[in-house]
């Protein structure tokens, strides 16, 4: 007799964590090639902000839940990605002005010719585009589809090779 195994989907905590990771990685990656392109510095000094790790994370967040409402509604991937790119700029231009009154902010875009109040440029809407794209594409597709359950022993079958994670059975 076969016993139902439960599958859990990773928490809302779980995939914020995933998404602050992503984000604070990307951002380190993306100043260490900014530096070399501009100062071809072959140290590729990366850096960001502590704060750069919940900003990351609950913007993704939403992003998540734009996903889902977009999605069941047929929105085409280009149209979503410019949401998100919308909401990027709305996210990063709040949170900045916040930690800006606290001489917190760790951007300053005022050197940019399409800058607003140093907190938010015109000249990178492309690459948070490409990064919000790629963002539902890859780090949100996948993130979303994590499942805990019951440790399987090597070389024995298990349950969910013929078995749907809510337990019905794909053979049918």
């Amino acid at each position: 007799m076969e016993t139902h195994q439960s599958f859990e989907r990773i928490s809302t905590l779980g995939r914020f964590y995933i998404y602050a990771i992503h984000g604070y990685a990307t951002e380190v990656m993306f100043t260490a090639l900014w530096e070399f392109v501009v100062n071809l510095n072959w140290k590729f000094p990366g850096n960001t902000s502590v704060w750069s790790f919940p900003i990351y994370g609950l913007s993704s967040l939403m992003c998540e839940k734009l996903y889902i409402y977009m999605s069941a509604r047929g929105v085409p991937l280009i149209v979503r990605g410019l949401v998100y790119t919308f909401w990027t700029y709305c996210w990063e231009f709040s949170t900045g002005y916040i930690l800006k009154q606290f001489g917190a902010c760790p951007w300053d875009y005022t050197p940019f010719h399409g800058d607003f109040m140093g907190l938010v440029t015109l000249e990178y809407a492309p690459l948070w585009f490409l990064g919000a794209i790629v963002h539902e594409q890859l780090i949100m597709y996948y993130s979303r589809r994590i499942f805990f359950g019951p440790a399987v022993e090597e070389g024995t079958k298990r349950k969910s090779d013929s078995t749907l994670a809510n337990g019905e059975n794909k053979n049918k």
